[in-house]
């Protein structure tokens, strides 16, 4: 073996090394808030057969916008009331445990981040003035998105329309504004497929009884106590069983009627994005999927409230690395927060790369970020999706239409077909000796996603191998138009792809065979 060869063992190593570390916490933290709000997803259930809903495989492309009252103060949506992370991971005494529930000092910082009563007192300052739907749908559509996901109602409880059921809405806050009536109307004004986020769980209707501290404390410090919605040890809950019994008749009552409302209220909907059912006793029959069905025949539903469903989510950490046999997306962060937070967003080029590997894959990417509180994106999500545009007015024939390769070719980059033309995708390399991967230490529950543009690394040279395919008669750039020099020995393709027409997006290579 080569010094070269040898060193290029050593690098591989290495990057697998970061990435499965980094990997590992990401998958932590997903599986820990899925267990905190009931997510269980079973295997492969099949998927809807209606016609009006077979759109869904061939999308592409969504938006995932997570907005709510947390972007009054833009923080992380629900997750900062729950406390106590740090503690789930070490053995407490009794004197460090008098002391943390004296300063309230939970996530070891020294400070909390938010109580939840201080949380929920955001719903007063909540008035989005410049609100224009309209706006949104314009820019997902003239920038190649498909479809738009939009929270009704994250795990806060805080509902974004006049709900009949609950208080905690805007027909109590917001004098019955009905934020989800614009955003329909606006996305069927402008062609795109209408989404709606709904957690089944919810911690205002649960907050005189609910224990804010995070699951995993008891099972490590199981003499800590449950802390209230001003996270001050919560006194002794003295309802009987029949108390229990009524309350979870009301949440079931609660959970029921807005999801009928979504369904009901607003004409076809259709996708419905669960994250999580009611903390109650068989929690999935609250609003079976039969239910749903009938209320909207042609929907397509995530299997986040009842274990199955018509596609499977993948959160944050794409776990597949060949074709999907089932409907299936990825949905990630374009700056590690779903909800509007002032942060760095990825580079495109990192964003692109993944986007690409989920059509290869045969499944959708949902990206997502938040609206600012005023209603509006914030500037560097237009700029954003306008790169993301541009990119697919030059290179969108390699997404619509074309499936993953079959399973006798073989491509050395993430590919797709269509027809007797394959496309080969090039994706940019990332420094992730610097990918600052790890978890913030703050009580958000959140981390840095990294491979930002600063990250990139010089572009390179690059030989791309596509093996099981017949002759080529032409070997381009796609976005260029420019010609590639290519070899074909033994039914494999092996195409040049020299670093001085490399950009710092991903390169597509059409090859017509």
């Amino acid at each position: 073996m080569t010094i070269k060869q040898v060193m290029c063992v050593i690098l591989v190593s290495s990057f697998y090394n970061v990435c499965a570390q980094n990997s590992k916490q990401v998958k932590e933290i997903v599986n820990d808030q899925h267990s905190t709000i009931g997510v269980k997803e079973k295997k492969n259930t099949g998927h809807t057969l209606h016609p009006d809903a077979q759109w869904y495989p061939e999308a592409g492309l969504g938006l995932f916008l997570h907005w709510g009252i947390s972007s009054v103060k833009a923080m992380n949506i629900s997750w900062p009331m729950i406390p106590g992370r740090a503690l789930a991971k070490q053995k407490l005494t009794a004197e460090e445990r008098e002391r943390i529930i004296r300063e309230k000092d939970f996530n070891l910082t020294g400070k909390i981040e938010i109580t939840p009563n201080e949380y929920f007192s955001m719903a007063k300052d909540f008035n989005p003035k410049d609100y224009n739907p309209e706006k949104w749908a314009k820019a997902a559509k003239d920038n190649g998105f498909k479809y738009i996901v939009l929270t009704t109602k994250h795990h806060e409880g805080f509902a974004m329309w006049p709900s009949n059921y609950g208080d905690f809405n805007t027909k109590t806050y917001m004098g019955g504004q009905d934020l989800l009536a614009d955003y329909v109307n606006a996305c069927r004004k402008y062609g795109l497929k209408i989404g709606f986020y709904y957690s089944g769980g919810d911690w205002w209707f649960e907050k005189d009884y609910k224990n804010f501290m995070y699951y995993k404390v008891p099972r490590v410090n199981p003499e800590f106590p449950a802390l209230d919605a001003d996270l001050n040890v919560r006194k002794k809950d003295t309802r009987t069983n029949a108390d229990i019994e009524r309350f979870h008749n009301e949440y079931r009552k609660l959970v029921r009627g807005q999801i009928t409302e979504l369904l009901t209220n607003y004409g076809k909907i259709d996708l419905l994005w669960f994250d999580g059912a009611p903390n109650i006793p068989n929690a999935s029959a609250t609003i079976t999927m039969e239910e749903i069905k009938n209320l909207q025949p042609g929907i397509v539903v995530n299997p986040r409230f009842h274990g199955k469903g018509d596609f499977k989510t993948y959160e944050r950490v794409l776990k597949i690395n060949t074709v999907s046999k089932q409907w299936a997306e990825f949905c990630d962060t374009w700056n590690g927060y779903w909800p509007y937070v002032e942060a760095e967003y990825r580079s495109n080029g990192y964003v692109l790369a993944d986007f690409v590997k989920c059509r290869a894959l045969g499944i959708n990417y949902l990206i997502g970020f938040g609206p600012m509180a005023s209603g509006d994106f914030p500037s560097v999500a237009y700029k954003n999706m306008n790169v993301i545009g541009k990119w697919l007015k030059k290179n969108g024939k390699s997404i619509e239409g074309t499936k993953p390769l079959t399973t006798n070719e073989v491509c050395s980059v993430y590919a797709t077909a269509k027809a007797n033309v394959r496309y080969l995708y090039v994706s940019r390399k990332f420094n992730v000796e610097k990918d600052d991967g790890d978890f913030n230490k703050t009580n958000n529950n959140q981390w840095n996603v990294g491979k930002y543009d600063r990250d990139m690394l010089p572009a390179e040279d690059e030989i791309i191998t596509l093996k099981g395919v017949s002759q080529p008669s032409s070997v381009r750039l796609l976005a260029s138009n420019k010609k590639l020099e290519f070899e074909y020995i033994n039914n494999e393709v092996i195409v040049k792809l020299p670093s001085n027409l490399r950009t710092k997006l991903v390169d597509v290579i059409e090859i017509v065979l």
